[in-house]
């Protein structure tokens, strides 16, 4: 008899899945003990809905902290020189959908997602978005049974090693596209000074939603300081807010 809700669409499951993801965990490095939560990282809502099987929006929430984290330690140590300006657009350049997907895709996780049949015929196994959350989860797999140093390993070979997909830093898009996204809202922004003479002007801008100051950022053009503080707003936002 099936335990599927009515109406509900069948988890797409795999022959030999089991065997496979063991094969994944040992080949990133990890011991037997992990396979589960690295399943659970695998495991997308579409699948867990109405089952006793949890999604990995729990652990997706924690690995965008250790991710935040792991990334800003590595470029704080790699590069001494750089300003915290630099250090912000550097780290946001890895972490963001865009690099997140991709790194995923290099890991090869598309085939091991655990999705409903309706969300893979949709196109599940390749969107972004899923990939993403995907990757975040395998991240708090590897932080909670492999420790610090493990994670750290997993993001400097399977993140910074790589060059970031996304080639312009655009904190702006994607404050914009997180905004829409969860609470179909368009960020402004508003220069609230400028200083110094002509040739060396600064300018000072903040970025605001729903009547809000999310973020404030400073440069040497209104460009510059709106993708500041952008990336400041980034980081006042919920973690899964998506």
């Amino acid at each position: 008899m099936s335990h599927i809700p009515s109406g509900q669409d069948a988890p797409a499951g795999r022959e030999g899945e089991t065997d496979d993801l063991a094969a994944f965990v040992r080949r990133l490095g990890l011991e037997e003990d992990a396979v589960p939560l690295v399943r659970q990282a695998l495991t997308h809502r579409s699948f867990a809905e109405g089952l006793p099987s949890p999604d990995n929006e729990r652990l997706e929430f924690l690995g965008d902290s250790v991710l935040g984290m792991v990334v800003s330690d590595r470029l704080f140590a790699d590069t001494p020189t750089a300003t915290e300006g630099e250090l912000t657009r550097s780290r946001a350049s890895y972490v963001n959908r865009t690099s997140l997907a991709t790194a995923a895709r290099r890991l090869n996780l598309g085939p091991l997602l655990r999705l409903s049949a309706g969300e893979e015929s949709s196109g599940g196994r390749d969107r972004d978005s899923s990939l993403a959350d995907a990757f975040e989860a395998l991240l708090a797999a590897v932080y909670l049974t492999g420790g610090l140093a493990a994670t750290t390993e997993f993001v400097r070979r399977h993140l910074l090693s790589e060059a970031p997909a996304r080639p312009a830093w655009d904190a702006k898009s994607r404050l914009q596209e997180r905004l829409q996204a969860s609470r179909r809202i368009t960020p402004t922004y508003r220069t609230v000074a400028e200083t110094g003479q002509p040739h060396e002007r600064q300018y000072q801008v903040e970025v605001l939603a729903e009547g809000k100051v999310l973020g404030s950022g400073e440069g040497a053009s209104k460009k510059s300081a709106e993708q500041l503080a952008a990336a400041e707003a980034l980081e006042s936002l919920p973690p899964g807010e998506e």
